[in-house]
């Protein structure tokens, strides 16, 4: 595929990301009985829109954002009009606020399931698939293609058994059970002590398949995968408060775009089935990071909004409509200015501009 065809890939993966967050929005709203007015998809001018059901649908020009348009957050919509959605109860204000991050967690979730059930991901697997020369297991005579069913006599049956029985030896020599074409014999391995990984290594590498895995399996590991790319962004965000160099370890819409170019145009020139793994990793990598992002106590954010809410929870009142439309105004024109800012960083690093 030429670039333009990659461009294009990673901006729908983008806007399949808002989409769905915006969506999460929208579909809560109208389960709480919220009046919608807009329901658009991307910021800036239109270059599509049509109505249905009183709602107006849009499509804008830059997908880089979203939102749903409702009775009351306008100055000149009535403050007594039943519509308004200030005089909703908090919690269906709540609820629509939270059901957009929800959905862009939900929906990493369903893609990383895809992942695993559907494509598959590459695991260990109990085959020997490169020994370094001169190493210990190469003057044992441990050859590539080897299984090796047992350490010590004892049975095992994966590679990351077989590896942990091994590193639980330390550096006394160790008898390898080998299955070689259906052969199975003993040999007696020794070990050399590796600098770099502190570690005593025989000198294999076992070998790596894509595997699809079980629906119910996947769901399972889509769950832990999800769990600890969480922990990560957290991580990320607590070094981005801590470290030097904060806008060095975040990329705008323009840098995100880019670097997913990059890894489909990678991906996509060793196979398909490679390409599709990453574009449903990016997917869900942004997705999770969409629905966190959106989640920080930010004004203009849905979190900025729910701590509005719980301040008028704990209060009993709510905040005048001129004050919150100046404070997510004040937040939006930040925000704003933050991505512009990145974008700048992320155009003048595409031209090899240090910044």
């Amino acid at each position: 595929m030429s670039t333009i065809l990659y461009v294009l890939l990673a901006l729908v993966v983008l806007g399949v990301c808002i989409f769905v967050h915006e969506l999460g929005h929208y579909l809560a709203a109208r389960a709480c009985g919220l009046t919608v007015l807009e329901f658009a998809i991307g910021m800036g001018p239109k270059i599509a829109s049509w109505r249905k059901n009183d709602i107006d649908y849009s499509i804008r020009a830059f997908p880089v954002g979203g939102f749903c348009a409702f009775a009351g957050e306008s100055p000149d919509d009535e403050l007594d009009d039943p519509r308004n959605i200030n005089l909703q109860p908090a919690w269906k204000r709540l609820t629509m606020t939270l059901a957009g991050p929800l959905m862009n967690f939900v929906l990493a979730l369903v893609m990383a399931v895809m992942l695993m059930a559907a494509v598959g991901e590459y695991v260990l697997v109990n085959r020997i698939e490169s020994v370094t020369e001169n190493s210990p297991a190469a003057l044992a005579g441990i050859q590539p293609g080897d299984a090796i069913v047992g350490v010590d006599g004892a049975r095992f049956n994966t590679a990351e058994e077989v590896s942990q029985a091994i590193g639980n030896t330390g550096e006394r020599d160790v008898t390898l059970t080998v299955d070689r074409g259906g052969a199975v014999f003993d040999q007696s391995v020794a070990k050399q002590y590796d600098q770099e990984s502190g570690r005593y290594l025989m000198g294999v590498t076992f070998g790596v398949e894509r595997v699809r895995m079980s629906f119910f399996k996947a769901v399972g590991n889509s769950f832990s995968y999800c769990g600890e790319l969480l922990r990560t962004m957290f991580q990320t965000l607590k070094g981005m408060f801590t470290q030097k160099d904060v806008l060095d370890q975040v990329a705008g819409p323009v840098g995100t775009v880019s670097i997913m170019t990059e890894y489909a145009k990678q991906s996509f020139s060793q196979s398909f089935a490679e390409g599709v793994t990453m574009v449903l990793n990016l997917a869900v990598i942004i997705s999770m990071n969409l629905g966190l992002m959106n989640l920080l106590p930010l004004p203009a954010l849905d979190g900025g909004r729910v701590v509005l809410l719980a301040v008028e929870a704990v209060s009993g009142k709510h905040l005048s409509r001129k004050h919150e439309a100046i404070v997510h105004f004040v937040g939006l024109v930040v925000l704003m200015g933050l991505i512009v800012v990145l974008t700048g960083r992320d155009i003048l690093r595409i031209f090899g501009v240090n910044v």
